[in-house]
């Protein structure tokens, strides 16, 4: 005990009755008021949760609060976090903290403009859900990195023959902000569904449908398909 409270104390925490029930959980009695700036916060976070006892999780708790301050204090281009508060499980708050740190997609303002233009057109009522926005948008993602298909979002979309917003002028509709933020999701995490789905039509194509979507208010049919 008088180890785990000089650790603690070392670490700029102040401890107020610990001879109490420890059981009950470190952030009933420690608060958080210093931090070491030559401390690498988030990697004692996540030794703490490749230990993932519940003594570990409250430790993990605490070296974010130390975190956030440090940010906070320093004036850090980091951004704070709250997973000990928004997750249960060392699990959970370890894949959190793998998907802020992956390295989102490279992609233009003008990537992102052509293929929300599309996808409004495409889908763009109000009606449709976020789904099927995306898995418009996935289809021209799937079609840049297919062999059989142009590389780039802009030559697939005005590949001849195939989106008709390229031709009949809705293409230069202005979408509104749910289809940028849907977009934008793809464009930061990639196509929503398989590789080889690359087709999106009225009418079953290729080798199959993954899914589709049925219009109920315009009685028509989106079928997502396969190569």
């Amino acid at each position: 005990m008088k180890r785990i409270l000089a650790l603690l104390l070392a670490l700029g925490l102040a401890v107020a009755g610990a001879g109490a029930a420890w059981a009950g959980g470190l952030s009933q009695y420690v608060t958080v008021r210093g931090y070491d700036p030559e401390v690498d916060y988030m990697r004692a976070m996540k030794q703490a949760l490749e230990d993932g006892s519940p003594y570990a999780m409250e430790v993990g708790a605490l070296y974010e609060q130390q975190r956030n301050l440090k940010i906070q204090e320093l004036e850090l281009p980091q951004e704070q976090t709250a997973y000990f508060s928004q997750y249960g499980e060392a699990e959970e708050i370890l894949e959190a903290m793998a998907q802020a740190e992956a390295p989102k997609a490279a992609y233009t303002q003008a990537d992102l403009d052509l293929l929300s233009r599309l996808i409004y057109a495409e889908a763009g009522c109000t009606w449709i859900p976020d789904w099927v926005q995306r898995m418009v948008g996935s289809v021209v993602l799937n079609r840049v990195e297919s062999q059989y298909y142009p590389d780039t979002i802009r030559e697939v979309i005005y590949q001849p023959g195939q989106y008709a917003p390229t031709w009949d002028g809705s293409l230069q509709k202005t979408p509104d902000a749910r289809t940028i933020e849907n977009t934008r999701y793809l464009l930061e995490h990639g196509s929503i569904c398989p590789e080889n789905v690359v087709g999106q039509n009225s009418i079953i194509t290729g080798s199959g449908v993954y899914t589709s979507y049925y219009d109920q208010v315009l009685d028509t049919t989106i079928y997502f398909c396969y190569l």
